[in-house]
């Protein structure tokens, strides 16, 4: 339990040393494989980028992050079509958006060598086909020794949604899980190599 501003937030039994574990996996990974990373986060909103920050030297290996939370954002700085957002069917928390989100972030990276993105609904207010789902895409850029690899899968969160607008701690731990899903996938991504 820690204490913010008055504010109790309660983990829900996340633990930090988990986060921190498959920071430093990832980071030594991209170190081992010589490679680069950018990220196109959107229900994160920057944390997956930050919690690799906290690690001196990262910057050799994390070429940034696209913060592209609203749709509009994605639109103008990744270039996704409005149809697709928009559309019933796919709509902005989807693997397809996900996808695109990784394909456009690499294709604007030149110097990355792979791209993560993720999207999802932490709530609350979601609604049921979207409420806590979660999006993540990897992408690996082809070149002379490696043929273009991808990956995209699909998470239901296991925190409970939170009750409303006030319910921090709720929101907090599923943005949490969230950014350890992403970290972990992009650790699997990584090993399937």
């Amino acid at each position: 339990m820690s204490w913010k501003a008055g504010i109790s937030i309660d983990r829900h039994n996340m633990d930090e040393n988990e986060v921190t574990a498959a920071t430093f996996t990832l980071r030594d990974l991209l170190v081992r494989l010589g490679m680069r990373l950018v990220l196109a986060e959107s229900c994160t909103a920057g944390r997956v980028a930050a919690t690799l920050a906290t690690l001196p030297g990262i910057s050799a290996h994390l070429c940034g992050s696209f913060v592209v939370y609203r749709s509009d954002s994605k639109v103008r700085w990744l270039g996704i079509s409005p149809d697709v957002l928009d559309d019933p069917h796919i709509g902005p928390v989807s693997s397809r958006v996900s996808s695109l989100l990784a394909l456009a972030a690499l294709e604007i990276t030149p110097e990355a060598d792979l791209a993560v993105a993720v999207t999802g609904d932490v709530g609350p207010g979601a609604p049921p086909q979207t409420d806590g789902r979660v999006f993540i895409s990897s992408r690996r850029r082809q070149s002379q020794d490696h043929e273009e690899m991808r990956q995209d899968v699909e998470l239901q969160l296991k925190c409970p949604a939170p009750i409303d607008q006030w319910d921090l701690a709720a929101r907090l731990a599923r943005l949490e899980e969230a950014t350890l899903a992403v970290l972990n996938t992009t650790i699997e991504f990584l090993q399937s190599e």
